[in-house]
């Protein structure tokens, strides 16, 4: 059976989902990502914006290359990238973008919803039992 998204939909699972997030986390990665929110740039560009070894950018850009984030053309001697997925990437950096101020609730609102969810969750298991007895 295939698990839901964070969405609710089924396009894929929860560890594709992680394991794209997991390759967006690194600092350079997102340095990378937002150069190129800006427009295609090649890799002499990049290494020119970000300071890092070649090498090491490199071996970014194959981690972002295989999570299908960014694609590249050949231009002569180098490689020119682009954001193959510039919608989610422009709501990444346009949610990280938001204040987010942590919302500190009290015990006992905590403890009222969770039992009330429980209660909720059990009665719905409850009917489900019962149905499937009548069949």
């Amino acid at each position: 059976m295939e698990e839901s998204t964070p969405d609710g939909g089924a396009r894929g699972s929860w560890n594709e989902t992680a394991r794209l997030l997991g390759t967006m986390v690194h600092p350079v990665r997102l340095q990378i990502l937002r150069a190129l929110c800006e427009g295609c740039k090649c890799v002499k560009e990049l290494n020119a914006l970000i300071s890092i070894s070649q090498p090491h950018l490199s071996q970014h850009m194959t981690a972002l290359r295989k999570a299908k984030l960014v694609a590249c053309h050949p231009f002569g001697p180098l490689r020119c990238y682009y954001i193959l997925r510039p919608t989610l990437v422009d709501k990444l950096f346009w949610l990280l973008g938001q204040d987010h101020p942590p919302l500190y609730r009290e015990r006992d609102s905590v403890v009222r919803e969770a039992q009330h969810a429980g209660a909720a969750e059990r009665k719905v298991k409850r009917r489900g039992r019962k149905a499937a007895t009548k069949v």
